[in-house]
């Protein structure tokens, strides 16, 4: 989970959290399951604040309150 991070500047782009390097793939956005799994109506507030898809390049730990950087 991220907190005032723009996705949309990272797709397409490589970027690391910790010492993982990652790629931006697509964005993505809350689907139906998690309204589902809850019980409650989520997808309203969450829509175009779902996520990113991304593709993992290096292993490594990633810990709280590591930043995401790009380099």
């Amino acid at each position: 989970m991220t907190r005032n991070v723009p996705l949309n500047h990272l797709v397409g782009k490589e970027f690391a959290i910790g010492d993982v390097h990652i790629r931006g793939i697509r964005l993505c956005e809350p689907c139906e399951h998690l309204q589902k799994v809850t019980g409650k109506p989520v997808v309203k507030g969450l829509l175009h604040r779902g996520g990113l898809r991304a593709q993992i390049l290096t292993q490594g730990t990633i810990s709280v309150g590591d930043k995401i950087t790009i380099p």
